[in-house]
């Protein structure tokens, strides 16, 4: 049980790492650090996300490219209510926004299984996650190095940050699931100017913090040498290019991985500014997007026992003007909000009786489209959206895999090569001495006979030119465009003689 937990734990410092990118240092008598590291001791919590994009055309768009900056402005994800209860299971429902769509979902998880269901899905999908990890070697994995390390992760990039050049903090009352709370606001700005100044200093602080990047490394092999002697490899010696060093010897390890790491960190230090200049003149467009107009404003909203109540999260990217990248900016929001933390929480499992398998399971287009309601959201946004039933096959005259044959006008192909790679499925009835060819997308069947010049599409009998027959290499031939009309599909050939089948 404690794995789940451990492993829900893992998101918590980096998110706050990448998304607020503050130092350790005191601002306003408020301890950064313990901001970032507090939500490490929740145990059960509830919250609820949402996620939305916005995109601002270029002055100069074209009508087809406002298309793709409308489907960009409809896209969004919300996280309604997330569940984690403190034996690490999790759950989850929220919607998916698409065009006009609204597509409600379902997840859980727990120390089995992962399981996913969408509305208009006729039952759910689900990962086994325990043969995974079994699979993997890392079975009992003591989950207390897990959390340490995701500390020292937490408190080695936090204490080497700089802060940036906009932080405040501010005893504030926010609604939090509804009720007045008392919080302490931490808040950020950071433009595409900084990054670079932000990172060389980073990279400074890192190249002297010998014991907190030992310490780092340190933590990084008592995690991952288990996983490795698990793993079953042979690895007997580590060579970070300063000589092998035993793999057991971990004190060896350690000490020449912070040597070559700090070598290389030194390294890029000293040609820091001349490659970023190089970079700037070889892509003179990462200007706009590394420039003032880019910006990450955060708000974090933090309780007086060091956990994130509540996060508002904007993040502008400038983008250079481009024919191919018809947009000024691009922005994202994320909302977030927390509450009862570490108290009673139980999550909603979902049954995985009747599920589909996805780590044994490789759905064909029409299997998937199989597994919704024909009605439902879903499916119209898998067919009609996201094509995928959409098939496409060349043959050249001269092809030498599908190698078709002419004969008095009729193009012959073998049949199985053109009837898998539509999706469709094969089957060889040995008494009737007969093929069975069904259509994945709409499950028509097609029968071919040995012999026979008669062949039955869909339940009707259409003639054919001539009868169905074997060459030397055993491949049974039909006419090209019976069996691909049979399977929905057109056929054309364009003037260099080249075939097209296509399936919309």
């Amino acid at each position: 049980m404690k794995k789940m937990k451990a492993r829900t734990k893992w998101l918590v410092p980096i998110l706050a790492l990448l998304l607020i990118l503050s130092g350790c240092q005191t601002v306003g008598g408020f301890d950064v650090n313990k901001a970032l590291l507090g939500d490490l001791d929740v145990k059960s919590s509830e919250s609820s996300t949402t996620m939305t994009l916005s995109a601002v055309p270029a002055v100069s768009i074209r009508a087809e490219d406002r298309e793709i900056v409308d489907l960009i402005n409809s896209l969004s994800l919300s996280f309604g209510h997330v569940k984690l209860q403190d034996n690490g299971n999790v759950s989850a429902t929220g919607v998916v926004g698409y065009k006009e769509m609204k597509i409600p979902f379902s997840f859980f998880m727990d120390k089995t299984n992962m399981v996913f269901t969408a509305e208009g899905a006729k039952q759910p999908f689900y990962f086994p996650i325990q043969g995974y990890e079994d699979s993997l070697g890392i079975e009992g994995m003591d989950q207390a190095k897990t959390l340490e390390l995701s500390k020292l992760i937490s408190q080695f990039v936090v204490k080497n940050l700089p802060n940036p050049g906009a932080i405040t903090v501010a005893s504030v009352t926010e609604s939090v699931y509804g009720q007045p709370t008392s919080l302490t606001k931490l808040h950020t700005e950071i433009t595409g100017e900084e990054l670079p100044v932000l990172l060389k200093s980073f990279l400074r602080s890192v190249s002297k913090d010998t014991e907190g990047f030992t310490a780092l490394i340190s933590g990084l092999y008592d995690y991952l040498y288990p996983l490795l002697k698990a793993s079953g490899e042979e690895m007997n010696n580590f060579d970070f290019g300063l000589g092998e060093i035993p793999l057991d010897d971990k004190e060896g390890v350690v000490t020449v991985a912070h040597d070559a790491a700090k070598l290389g960190i030194d390294a890029l230090l000293l040609v820091y500014d001349k490659q970023l200049e190089k970079l700037y003149e070889e892509a003179p467009e990462l200007k706009t997007v590394l420039g003032k107009d880019t910006k990450l404003t955060v708000d974090m909203f933090v309780d007086s026992g060091f956990h994130v109540r509540k996060q508002n999260i904007d993040l502008k990217v400038a983008l250079p003007a481009s024919e191919d990248l018809p947009l000024q900016s691009i922005n994202v929001k994320l909302v977030s909000e927390t509450w009862n933390v570490n108290g009673p929480v139980t999550a909603d499992p979902i049954s995985t009786d009747g599920a589909i398998d996805f780590s044994k399971s490789q759905l064909t287009p029409g299997e998937t489209l199989r597994s919704f309601e024909p009605s439902s959201s879903v499916y119209k946004l898998l067919k009609e959206d996201m094509g995928i039933t959409s098939k496409s096959l060349m043959i050249s005259p001269d092809d030498d895999y599908y190698y078709p044959i002419v004969d008095n006008g009729t193009t012959y192909v073998p049949l199985r090569y053109i009837a898998e790679d539509m999706d469709a499925t094969v089957e060889w009835d040995a008494p009737n001495r007969a093929i069975k060819v069904t259509d994945d997308v709409y499950g028509d069947q097609l029968v071919f006979k040995i012999g026979s010049a008669q062949a039955q599409i869909a339940g009707k009998t259409v003639k054919l030119p001539q009868a169905v027959f074997v060459d030397e290499y055993g491949d049974a031939y039909v006419p090209l465009r019976v069996l691909a009309q049979g399977l929905h599909a057109t056929v054309e050939v364009d003037d260099d003689g080249y075939i097209w089948i296509d399936r919309p």
